[in-house]
């Protein structure tokens, strides 16, 4: 018995020791449902422990769970601070004792409310019983009270009708009305549905959660309230007139006990919050809204206006981070955190292919960078200014918890989340180059080679084109791109004329001619792919999707070298885009400044569509829309199939209902998997991997 004990043992270490050293594979759609997705790390304000949220899919349930993790600064193991999988948004209080974050609600029905999580004991305490709900919560320095975000929905009208001259009484459902009656633009938002009804208002509080009251109120909209240093007045966000066009903004203060707004003073139609510094100034983007590859300029004054100081000039450096992948949105701008005495402004920059931490000199606007490579986001400061943490992903690692020590540079990951499973995958290694264009400039691109059993010989290969046009491909990781490898096919990608990170004249030069220009790259840097061994440029196919759908129509419109696309999200028609989208002004996608108005006699709009060049594709295309997509509406995808099914060429057509503009990124489990399976099978029919 005890021998057979052994040989059972034995053999069970042999086969754990098997299963470790097992050979990676290749990238299944499947592995989304085993990523776990890493956002918003906050670190305490005495910089010894770290929170952040982990989002995971649940297949089951049909939703994304997300939960908040503790863990120290030194590193060490996660300690999850609950299960529900619907808390988010934390925030330290000053003294690092506690963490306030909103927690989705449980029932339907009900709204988010605040919570408190106390460090010391481990107990979680319920903070608003407010009916429109709260949200995004901002401590005063002083730690006792918390500014936060309540949406007011107007109640719907009573019903257009005479019940009594009609002859019955109304149920309760029929007595209000479901009519929309809408007389401003910007009235819905891709995800968000009817926006036009909601009215986020700033509440303040005491940190204890007693007093409740709304700060704002009326029919415009607040947001994005800080604390001035000395807690007496809160600054904000706001948009207080009507506007056909995207981008102007306006900053107002109003006494933290309530009282007065008054609007900041400036001679830029837009103004973005960042925050108060340390001695009382707001420093703010400020630009246009005319020019669609604008960078706004850094600026700092007084809370009225006065005094006012560009820190750095426009159009010279482009804050933020718009790396684009499908394991999340882009960081966005993480910061500005403003060290002890005026020493450094802590934020993050585009960078060519990449997303920086860089150390601002607030004085001379001196920019030097902490990270070098990967996309670095959602970062974060303790207040003494010594450590920051953020989120940084790489082409072969999702993102993760690094530490940043800000007096050496020096960075050290704290989590590790995902290493289980990447050391299941095989991944491929994308492998930079560059090309020329016609403008002289340089474009960055990189080659994905073929993964797997598949991987042999000359193989198929895909070009991906990013959307935006004003985001990038870099340094980050990418599921899609990995999967594509996984399956037999090498992979390229670019940053044509348009994408961020290269400068403004890079991301200008797209601004009048949407096509021709993102043409001329692409094909540059498919001309010297195809000249590798291990490409068979009898099989090459070509993706992408919103802008990259606009750009493959363009594409398979002007050469039959491609033998398969793929088309998402599409704009074939950029004039009734212009005018029909949840972004419509005069100003989207780049209105006057590129083409003039939709309905002008002489605008360019037909010139600068895909739609005008459909009679010129032969290419099998598979397209793809999202029935809730307000971004792109999905009468941009009708227009092109019906017209190729007209011309009798290959095409077929796929929607997905109850998904929107973000379908790849955020859209329900299933359909993320589904949707992956299916661009596989089309791709497969045409190009044999």
């Amino acid at each position: 018995m005890i021998a057979r004990i052994v040989a059972l043992f034995a053999a069970a270490v042999f086969s754990l020791s098997a299963t470790a050293m097992a050979a990676p594979r290749p990238v299944q759609p499947e592995d989304l449902f085993k990523f776990t997705f890493i956002t918003g790390p906050q670190i305490s304000p005495d910089g010894t422990r770290v929170i952040f949220s982990a989002t995971r899919l649940n297949g089951p349930k049909e939703t994304y769970d997300t939960n908040l993790y503790l863990i120290p600064s030194s590193g060490g193991t996660p300690k999850a601070l609950g299960t529900t999988g619907r808390d988010g948004g934390p925030v330290w209080s000053p003294d690092s004792r506690e963490v306030v974050f909103t927690r989705g609600a449980a029932k339907k029905g009900e709204r988010a409310q605040l919570f408190v999580y106390d460090v010391a004991s481990g107990s979680v305490r319920q903070l608003t019983r407010i009916k429109q709900g709260a949200s995004g919560a901002v401590f005063s320095h002083d730690g006792k009270h918390i500014a936060f975000r309540v949406v007011s929905i107007d109640p719907a009208p009573a019903a257009h009708i005479n019940f009594a001259a009609a002859g019955f009484t109304a149920k309760k459902d029929q007595a209000k009305s479901d009519v929309r009656v809408i007389d401003r633009m910007h009235f819905e938002a891709n995800g968000a549905g009817y926006t036009y009804d909601r009215h986020p208002h700033i509440w303040v509080m005491n940190a204890d959660g007693s007093g409740a009251r709304a700060l704002t109120s009326g029919v415009w909209a607040e947001g994005n309230p800080r604390w001035s240093p000395d807690d007496k007045t809160i600054a904000f966000d706001s948009l207080r007139y009507s506007s056909p066009s995207l981008g102007p903004n306006d900053v107002y203060t109003i006494p933290a006990a309530g009282g007065a707004i008054r609007k900041l003073v400036s001679n830029q139609p837009s103004n973005n919050l960042l925050d108060f510094d340390r001695g009382g100034d707001l420093w703010f983007f400020s630009g246009g809204v005319r020019d669609p590859a604008e960078f706004p300029a850094l600026v700092q004054s007084r809370p009225d206006g006065s005094d006012r100081k560009t820190i750095v000039a426009g159009n010279t450096v482009d804050f933020g981070d718009s790396v684009l992948a499908d394991m999340g949105e882009p960081g966005g701008l993480c910061g500005p955190y403003f060290a002890p005495n005026r020493g450094f402004v802590l934020a993050n920059i585009e960078a060519p292919a990449y997303s920086a931490l860089v150390k601002l000199d607030p004085n001379t606007g001196a920019i030097q960078k902490l990270t070098t490579s990967g996309e670095a986001s959602d970062c974060s400061m303790d207040a003494a200014g010594r450590y920051a943490a953020y989120t940084l992903s790489d082409f072969t690692h999702p993102r993760e918890v690094y530490i940043l020590d800000l007096s050496t540079g020096e960075s050290r990951r704290i989590t590790s989340m995902n290493d289980a499973l990447v050391a299941q995958l095989q991944l491929s290694v994308p492998q930079p180059f560059t090309v020329v264009d016609d403008a002289g400039f340089t474009v960055h691109a990189w080659f994905m080679p073929a993964v797997g059993p598949k991987a042999g010989g000359r193989r198929p290969t895909i070009l991906n084109i990013h959307g935006g046009p004003q985001t990038q491909f870099g340094e980050t990781f990418f599921h899609e791109l990995q999967f594509w490898a996984g399956q037999g096919y090498n992979v390229v990608f670019s940053d044509p004329r348009g994408s961020v990170g290269f400068g403004y004249p890079f991301e200008e030069a797209l601004a009048k001619h949407w096509g021709a220009a993102m043409f001329d790259d692409v094909q540059r840097v498919m001309d010297a792919a195809v000249k590798r061994p291990d490409v068979d440029a009898n099989r090459l196919g070509v993706a992408g999707g919103s802008y990259g759908g606009y750009a493959t129509l363009w594409v398979v419109g002007h050469t039959h070298r491609y033998k398969a696309a793929i088309a998402e999200r599409v704009v074939s028609n950029v004039a009734t885009e212009q005018l029909a989208a949840d972004l419509a002004s005069d100003n989207a996608l780049g209105g006057r400044y590129s083409w003039g108005l939709p309905w002008q006699a002489g605008n360019q709009y037909m010139q600068q569509s895909p739609i005008s060049y459909v009679a010129n594709a032969v290419t099998p295309l598979l397209i793809l829309h999202s029935e809730e997509d307000t971004r792109t509406p999905i009468d941009q995808t009708l227009q092109w199939f019906n017209a190729a099914k007209i011309l009798g060429r290959p095409i077929e057509y796929v929607v997905f209902p109850g998904e929107n503009h973000d379908l790849s990124r955020t859209g329900s489990p299933i359909h993320r998997v589904e949707r992956l399976h299916i661009l596989a099978q089309w791709f497969a029919r045409y190009l044999r991997p």
